[in-house]
């Protein structure tokens, strides 16, 4: 008796394995979405951490040079610095839109991009900020990525700064805009 017990038992356990292990791993991609773990297999896009940071933006063809990086908590801090007179705002709106891109369409775990265009002069050693934006992947569309990056010398359109949450520092509009 005690044989078929053991066999019974082990029968049901190895059932009951079967069953359960399915479920287990459908559990498994939102438990690592949740506590910020996901992996990436193909070309679904890039994990973005500590270790690969400064490789993955130093391969971005940004003719604006980078001035400060960080990364915390899935959220991507970047700031592109401009100096002297010579970028003019369609230049800058298509750094904007590549830094954004990268953001969001080649990696998978930036859910924020706090992106800062600032001006340094090299005479008087200061920095001022000429536009900011606190772009999300939840509010972020391609076509708002698109209008940004065509977007020519003129101001850019509400619609566009209210949805990538762009705003213009009055020295962004008295030297580039409304010169």
């Amino acid at each position: 008796m005690n044989r078929s017990w053991l066999i019974g038992t082990a029968l049901i356990i190895s059932a009951a394995t079967v069953l359960l292990l399915p479920q287990l791993a459908s559990l498994e991609p939102s438990l690592q979405h949740k506590y910020g773990a996901v992996e990436v297999f193909g070309e679904e896009g890039t994990v973005l951490g500590s270790n690969n940071l400064v490789d993955l933006l130093g391969e971005l063809p940004l003719t604006l040079s980078i001035d400060r990086v960080g990364w915390k908590g899935r959220v991507l801090s970047l700031d592109l610095k401009v100096t002297g007179n010579e970028s003019e705002p369609q230049e800058i709106y298509q750094n904007m839109a590549l830094a954004i891109s990268f953001a969001f369409q080649e990696t998978v775990n930036v859910d924020q991009l706090l992106l800062r265009i600032v001006a340094e002069d090299k005479w008087l050693e200061s920095r001022r900020l000429l536009l900011a934006g606190d772009i999300r992947r939840n509010e972020w569309s391609p076509g708002l990525q698109e209008a940004l990056q065509t977007a020519a010398g003129r101001p850019l359109p509400e619609s566009l700064k209210s949805g990538l949450r762009i705003s213009e520092s009055e020295l962004w509009k008295r030297q580039f805009i409304y010169p």
